[in-house]
């Protein structure tokens, strides 16, 4: 395995960069679950906003990553801008976007920083795929969601997914199995290992490895480190950063969606 794969650092730009070739093997079909978040949130936010079409509306996703909602999103029309702490996912989500036609303002900003490399107001913001976690503390997130804030128009609408961390046990090393994922004649399996090292925060090793005979061999180890704060703790700070109607709704993707809007 090549050392350059196997940074322990923690840190997540790093994690992402290392990730960003890989990432979309997390999802069994990545194209069809695309497709599925673009409807489901271009159906929320229809009904949050009341507006019909999404051609007029401006969506900046604050950690987009390689474009698992920004892409369909604009695929369907919407305006869409997006940052990430991971250079390696910008350049992804830009190769991505080329391929599909679609136009997407994509360059590198850490959320807690987000405001100064935007041009607002924006009417959706986006933080999805449990990203406000990986910053380890309530005042970080605090400032990310104030930052959000600030990008917004006057009732413009947050949409955050995240884990829902009282669902999880803590303090046991964990393993979570992705399973076989294939490209093109490549078979891989991929997996999460989870160390605590206290009942608020963890550190994960994602772990990729290609199966070849006899034995798997590993092309990825990237290590990162989240904090495990609860969905009740987050719907607070999304208030004390300045947002109002906070609350949870299930059923939408694969982790519970918290809406607030600014005030």
């Amino acid at each position: 395995m090549d050392p350059a794969r196997r940074r322990r650092a923690g840190d997540a730009a790093q994690f992402y960069d290392d990730l960003a070739e890989y990432y979309d093997l997390i999802f069994e079909d990545w194209d069809a679950s695309m497709a599925r978040q673009g409807a489901a949130l271009q159906q929320l936010i229809r009904a949050e906003l009341g507006v019909a079409g999404p051609d007029t509306i401006r969506v900046l996703d604050v950690a987009c990553g390689i474009g698992t909602q920004a892409l369909p999103l604009a695929l369907r029309g919407f305006q869409v801008t997006g940052r990430d702490i991971s250079a390696g996912a910008i350049t992804r989500l830009r190769r991505e976007a080329e391929a599909r036609h679609v136009g997407i303002n994509a360059a590198v900003a850490d959320m807690r920083q987000v405001a100064a490399s935007v041009k607002g107001p924006f009417d959706v913001v986006l933080a999805f795929d449990n990203s406000l976690p990986h910053l380890l503390t309530a005042a970080d997130i605090v400032i990310a969601l104030r930052q959000c804030h600030e990008t917004l128009r006057r009732r413009g609408l947050l949409l955050c997914s995240v884990r829902d961390y009282d669902a999880v046990p803590r303090g046991e090393p964990a393993v979570h199995p992705y399973g076989e994922r294939r490209r093109g004649g490549d078979v891989y399996q991929l997996r999460q290992e989870w160390t605590w090292d206290s009942t608020t925060h963890y550190q994960l090793k994602f772990v990729v490895e290609k199966l070849h005979a006899p034995d798997p061999v590993t092309v990825l180890e990237a290590v990162t480190r989240y904090f495990a704060v609860s969905i009740a703790r987050l719907l607070a700070l999304m208030g004390e950063a300045g947002f109002t109607d906070c609350r949870r709704v299930d059923g939408i993707i694969y982790q519970p969606v918290l809406v607030g809007r600014a005030g």
